[in-house]
């Protein structure tokens, strides 16, 4: 700023002083301090307005939507924890092998392709909760779903296995609207 602008501005600073003092001086102390009082709940409000309220609506806005957020977070992961994805560049059969046998069901089974992307299935002696759990888990993710199971108790009896032993047949077909990814 230079001096010229700067002195235009004092000189209108003094101007506005010397008439808020020409309209002070003549009113009464009771009207003094009215207007002062007046004064102080005008920056009291704007202050409140400016200041004080936003942060406060803000704060409210947070702990309503808090826990809502919160919520949304454990469904998300409660969904992600249950999505397994399959390795790039491995096949179905790659990956319908690889759950079988972490599954516990290794030597139990066999598994045949079929045309349009459909499965099958034979198990012999297979551990019934072992199979169980992945037929209800795993072909999902892998984009299958069952279609048929022709499940039986095998005849024989074992001491090791406590729920049984199931031997037949699942057939498991790609699930609607799903792709295959190859």
């Amino acid at each position: 700023m230079s001096r010229a602008t700067l002195a235009i501005y004092r000189a209108r600073w003094q101007r506005f002083s010397s008439q808020l003092q020409a309209r002070w001086q003549p009113l009464a102390l009771r009207e003094k301090r009215m207007v002062a009082g007046m004064a102080l709940v005008l920056v009291g409000l704007l202050i409140w307005l400016t200041l004080v309220k936003p942060p406060l609506a803000r704060i409210t806005f947070w702990q309503n939507e808090t826990p809502k957020l919160r919520a949304q977070t454990e469904a998300l992961e409660v969904l992600l924890r249950s999505v397994t994805v399959r390795p790039q560049g491995q096949s179905v059969d790659q990956s319908l092998e690889q759950s079988l046998q972490a599954a516990g069901l290794a030597g139990h089974y066999q598994l045949q392709a079929a045309e349009g992307g459909a499965w099958q299935l034979n198990v012999d002696a297979a551990p019934a909760d072992a199979l169980l759990d992945w037929l209800l888990s795993q072909p999902s993710q892998l984009s299958l779903q069952v279609v048929e199971a022709q499940l039986q108790r095998a005849s024989a009896a074992s001491t090791e296995v406590t729920a049984g032993t199931l031997s037949g047949t699942v057939r498991m077909d790609q699930a609607q609207g799903a792709k295959e990814a190859s």
